[in-house]
């Protein structure tokens, strides 16, 4: 790599900041950060969000919009190290793999070496592009392959690659519904007995509306084609460690990188965890470790019989122990670009006395701090807590750091208007956001077993009324929403902690549309279709077990 001659110019010093060992556990690329010093001096390059923050506040720099790739902080098999180092004379930074050139420049006196900021492919990889470093005489720049040329009609000469990174690095996850099993909703299995006359059944509707393992039974919908509706392992139990193992392979063959588990709290007998067998699966699942996991709460205002969901005042402080004892601790809980643990509540209603229509908002901010001070007594760390975004935009009262995307249903009951709009109605949900895409929704195969049918004489006006599904649906059209999602994140100047991670409704919401598990009919064509929109880059394509 050449050395670009040096300017000697008066400056003033910028300070760094350390990175601690919570940003040090995220083992996925992340971004690389770029800032303009203060009085626009120079450049200065991070992987860490800490120190950018630190960067931004304590020293006047700026955080640019620019997208130069993501690194990773940890040396692998075929890395390279990228230097970072500060120039003596004025406020600007440099950048190098050559520690030739390190040296060289150190022994002159004229800059000061930082350390390594993170690690690149020394040799092209797939899906990577390389990144190099250009000057004009006057100041370095960090330079994507695509971005050379016009650089270079700017005046910029290329000094050289400093490696092969990610130009796109989305982290991809979809929510697990973990409730088929014995253990799972007993009211609804309850219906299916009473409906269907089979006893214990957890895929009650489903296996009717397909017609596979049971009788085909659409009810107002027999010339429906609901052939998708088995999945290719078949209809499994969920609290079988090997059903997790199965459906981890699947995932993270197709470049998924986590699940996220709904969980759910029972205040009967003092209060404890329920419905989460899926969710103990996976944690005993013996390739866990290919994919990462994290929980959302959904703490509903809902009580049925002797089932409740809420969180009762007095359980709070158990309930957030329990979360960050069992899970955060684990090796491969999600955690966002900046090292935080990400907790993500799909429903909030049900904590204190908040109802349906009202949040207790009080005692949400007293969950949402014993979250983060357990998490802090435990482990010494941070915990990044997002909202629903049907819930609307976080209260600045309730605690939440941010919105996540999840299962979204357009009324007008087009799938295409969803596809159009979308991007523009998450426009309205300001700073940190994980984005999310629906891949489908139809609750029809609720019909008898979880909603009340209508009749047998009802119209379409009633059917209509009763269940919800999008007439237009198609796999090509959930292809375009995911492009759509990508261009919002290529374009997107939001903080970085979540910027490149997306969660799709849903990996197993058999009864409601969501799913994107591999299925009898469509094989693995939703798994393939993420894999090619999101440029995932993991794993050797979607593997049906």
């Amino acid at each position: 790599m050449a050395t670009l001659v040096l300017l000697t110019l008066v400056g003033g010093r910028v300070a760094t900041a350390d990175t601690g060992d919570q940003e040090n556990k995220v083992t996925d690329p992340v971004p690389l950060l770029e800032l303009r010093t203060n009085g626009n001096a120079g450049w200065f390059w991070t992987l860490s969000e800490a120190e950018e923050s630190a960067a931004v506040s304590q020293y006047g720099m700026t955080l640019e919009p620019t997208k130069l790739g993501y690194l990773l902080r940890q040396p692998f098999t075929g890395s390279q190290a990228i230097y970072r180092l500060r120039s003596n004379a004025r406020a600007t930074y440099l950048l190098t793999a050559s520690s030739a050139e390190r040296d060289s420049l150190v022994a002159s006196g004229a800059f000061t070496y930082e350390g390594v900021i993170g690690y690149a492919f020394a040799q092209p990889h797939s899906a990577t592009a390389e990144l190099h470093r250009m000057n004009n005489g006057v100041e370095w720049r960090v330079v994507p392959d695509a971005d050379v040329a016009r650089f270079a009609q700017n005046g910029y000469t290329d000094d050289g690659p400093l490696g092969y990174v990610y130009p796109v690095y989305n982290r991809v996850g979809a929510i697990y519904f973990g409730t088929f099993d014995a253990d799972g909703n007993r009211a609804f299995m309850d219906n299916v007995k009473s409906v269907y006359g089979r006893d214990n059944d957890w895929w009650g509707g489903v296996k009717d509306f397909a017609g596979y393992d049971a009788p085909q039974n659409a009810w107002h919908w027999p010339n429906t084609d609901f052939s998708d509706l088995k999945p290719s392992i078949g209809y499994y139990d969920d609290e079988q460690p090997a059903t997790l193992e199965r459906q981890i392979e699947q995932a993270s063959s197709a470049g998924l990188r986590y699940f996220t588990f709904y969980w759910y709290w029972n205040p009967a007998n003092g209060g404890g965890e329920q419905l989460i067998g899926g969710l103990r699966s996976f944690l005993q699942a013996a390739n866990r470790a290919d994919m990462d996991f994290n929980v959302m709460t959904c703490i509903h205002p809902w009580s049925n019989g002797n089932v409740s969901l809420r969180l009762p005042a007095d359980q709070i402080t158990k309930a957030a122990d329990t979360i960050v004892d069992t899970y955060l601790g684990q090796p491969n809980y999600l955690r966002a670009n900046d090292g935080r643990p990400i907790i993500e509540v799909c429903d909030d209603r049900g904590i204190g006395s908040g109802t349906a229509n009202a949040v207790d908002t009080a005692a949400v901010r007293r969950f949402t701090d014993a979250l983060r001070a357990e998490a802090k007594v435990k482990y010494g760390e941070d915990v990044l807590i997002t909202l629903n975004d049907q819930l609307g935009v976080p209260s600045a009262d309730s605690g939440f750091d941010g919105t996540q995307v999840q299962g979204r249903y357009d009324a007008s009951r087009s799938y295409q208007r969803y596809v159009d709009t979308e991007r523009g109605r998450i426009a309205n949900y300001p700073g940190i956001l994980i984005r999310g895409a629906t891949s489908g929704f139809d609750n029809r195969p609720w019909d008898g077993v979880g909603i009340a049918d209508p009749g047998p004489n009802a119209t379409e006006q009633q059917l209509e009324a009763a269940f919800s599904w999008y007439d237009d649906h198609s796999i090509a059209r959930f292809g375009t929403l995911l492009a759509n999602l990508r261009s919002d994140i290529q374009a997107s100047t939001r903080p970085p902690a979540t910027d490149n991670l997306v969660l799709i409704y849903a990996w197993n919401e058999w009864h409601e549309g969501g799913h994107i598990e591999p299925n009898v009919r469509d094989g693995c064509a939703y798994l393939n279709t993420i894999r090619q929109q999101l440029a995932l880059t993991g794993g050797a394509g979607c593997a049906i077990s």
